[in-house]
């Protein structure tokens, strides 16, 4: 009974939170049905940098290989974000969204491009409302955050990498990921095709899915679902899952929600 209780009120909150995220992505983004109002366009070229740092408060966000150092950006009024390179370090900020009147069409979209074979010393995006995509993109340690939004990550190659969001899904493939950390309160978490050191994933309320493309015989691995269930190459593993070793090290924690990892 107190298990059915507990799944109850927990699927009245995910509820809850669908349609206030809905509600805010329509009405306060205008990607819905008041639209997104008057857009501005800004483009530049950027002078040589190995770091990158992104704060914002209302900003899609993708980082991406090409030919040269680019940014360029679609945004609604006193949205415009602010730029600079300073001592090998790109720094982008944007002013306050939530003191505006009237701005409920509030939309920034901004894409930073990083010559192919680039590597980067450090990049660290943090965005309040936005989701964050980099494809194609090495760097020695990356953070990505996103408090409301997704976090995907594609083709890249990671010495150490640090993913969170609060209220979104994390998808990661084809990426070397060195040592790394991700978080997520609310939302699945999918990592497909990837090699790493050590992974370390906690899910509140989600499932994740881990595919090695490496063998993990020879890594601790610790795999814990309090309600949800564990799979491991397709076998039925109940809640829990230990391996021994000393190669590397998986750990897998969910509250709520299923764990499968295949290699």
């Amino acid at each position: 009974m107190k298990r059915n209780v507990w799944i109850a009120m927990i699927t009245i909150v995910t509820i809850c939170c669908v349609f206030g995220g809905t509600f805010h992505h329509i009405f306060r983004r205008g990607t819905g049905f008041l639209g997104r109002g008057e857009i501005e366009n800004m483009e530049s070229g950027l002078e040589v940098f190995d770091t990158l740092r992104v704060d914002a408060n209302l900003m899609d966000v993708t980082v991406t290989a090409g030919e040269r150092f680019d940014l360029s950006c679609e945004y609604t009024e006193r949205l415009e974000p602010v730029y600079e390179v300073k001592d090998g370090t790109l720094t982008i900020r944007q002013r306050t969204y939530w003191n505006q009147r009237g701005s409920s069409n509030a939309y920034c979209s901004l894409t930073l491009t990083i010559p192919e074979q680039t590597s980067m010393d450090e990049i660290d995006v943090h965005t309040a409302l936005g989701s964050i995509r980099l494809e194609g993109i090495t760097a020695s340690t990356c953070g990505l955050q996103s408090n409301m939004g997704n976090c995907i990550v594609k083709k890249c190659i990671f010495d150490q990498t640090d993913l969170m969001t609060n209220m979104g899904e994390i998808t990661v493939s084809d990426t070397d990921l060195g040592g790394t950390e991700v978080n997520n309160d609310m939302g699945e978490i999918d990592i497909e095709d990837c090699t790493f050191d050590g992974l370390e994933i906690m899910a509140s309320l989600g499932s994740v899915q881990v595919d090695a493309a490496h063998a993990l015989d020879g890594y601790e691995i610790e795999l814990d679902a309090d309600l949800g269930s564990v799979h491991v190459n397709n076998r039925n593993e109940g809640t829990r899952y230990h391996q021994s070793g000393d190669a590397g090290k998986l750990s897998v924690d969910t509250s709520m929600g299923s764990i499968r990892l295949s290699y």
